[in-house]
């Protein structure tokens, strides 16, 4: 089990990062050029501040122009192919992938359609490139239910304003404060910020190992249980079990940081708002033949013509998160706030 051994030296250099981390940094952080600066203390005035990368009115300009557009592109009747196109031209990273499975549903059937409403924009003042901002803005499907969704938006060179992640609020989750300059410009934090409890890089793999090893592994307390950590882990373990019941299948779920980029913003009590993606890989194998059918899901039918498996099943799914982590030294653990996801690739031998 290559992976299983990968995935345990990943662990235990996660732990030693954190360790390290711990011992290493005290709790405001640094403020060297990159870093995010606390909440706390004087905020500077605006003679005092950098001039923005991205401005607030480019970034609502941006924003406007995008979903605008998506929402006349997604009407559009009857379809044309360069309809499509240009839906998923105005995606990139994660959203690309889960666009193009969208786009590519089961036949006769439309893109799904929203309505957005009014966003609160965050704008980190200090930024490399890529520049980015995320937005906050309530999102109405067709049935008339309305989530609040948070948005990254990510510009690549000279390219076009893209949207890069998109992830819904949780049923009964509200998003933190997030501090803000005198001018209203956010702060965004650097991968390695130290100056919260998980820095932005670790986010993703600690998530990810919570999903796999739920209150059994070392993420248990860095991270608050939910359906999206401790839940996955307990579905897998009945899923194990309930495939053991046939002699000749075999199951196996596993979890990893995706590629796609980490953002971070800090927010009011000195925590880190962090978006980032997971990518879960599912295995179903027939270990003998003839065996019981392996059956492709519902949910992955349009990705395949296949509809059974006779030696094995693999699902690959994108998971879009936002979490808050609290600053450093606060023990209290992070929470899963925002999700979208789905399947995305589907493979059948």
């Amino acid at each position: 089990m290559r992976e299983r051994g990968r995935r345990d030296l990943l662990v235990l250099a996660l732990a030693l990062a954190l360790v390290t981390a711990t011992a290493a940094c005290s709790g405001s952080g640094g403020t060297s050029a990159g870093q995010g600066r606390p909440a706390t203390g004087f905020p500077l005035t605006p003679a005092a501040l950098p001039a923005p990368r991205v401005t607030l009115a480019e970034a609502g300009k941006e924003l406007a122009g995008l979903l605008s557009a998506q929402e006349v592109l997604s009407r559009a009747t009857p379809r044309q192919d360069a309809d499509d196109r240009n839906l998923l031209e105005q995606t990139d990273d994660g959203q690309e992938a889960l666009a193009q499975v969208a786009l590519n549903g089961p036949v006769g059937t439309s893109p799904p359609h929203y309505t957005w409403g009014r966003p609160q924009l965050l704008v980190p003042r200090v930024q490399r490139t890529p520049f980015w901002f995320a937005a906050v803005v309530n999102r109405t499907d067709s049935a008339g239910e309305v989530r609040p969704a948070v948005l990254t938006l990510i510009k690549y060179g000279g390219e076009r304003w893209t949207l890069s992640s998109a992830s819904l609020l949780e049923p009964g989750a509200r998003m933190p404060e997030i501090a803000k300059d005198a001018e209203g410009y956010a702060t965004a934090l650097d991968y390695e910020d130290t100056s919260v409890e998980i820095s932005p890089r670790l986010m993703a793999p600690l998530h990810a190992t919570s999903a796999e090893e739920g209150t059994e592994g070392f993420t248990a307390g860095l991270i608050e249980a939910g359906p999206h950590t401790t839940g996955y882990a307990d579905e897998i373990a009945a899923n194990r079990l309930d495939y053991k019941k046939e002699d000749c299948l075999g199951y196996d779920s596993i979890f990893a940081a995706s590629n796609y980029p980490v953002y971070a913003l800090r927010t009011a009590g000195g925590g880190a708002l962090v978006t980032y993606s997971l990518v879960r890989t599912t295995t179903v194998t027939s270990k003998v033949e003839p065996c019981a059918e392996i059956v492709v899901p519902p949910d992955a039918k349009h990705l395949v013509k296949e509809r059974r498996a006779s030696k094995e099943l693999r699902t690959v799914e994108l998971q879009q998160y936002v979490s808050t982590v609290p600053a450093k030294n606060s023990r209290r653990p992070a929470k899963i706030i925002g999700y979208l996801g789905g399947i995305t690739k589907v493979f059948v031998s």
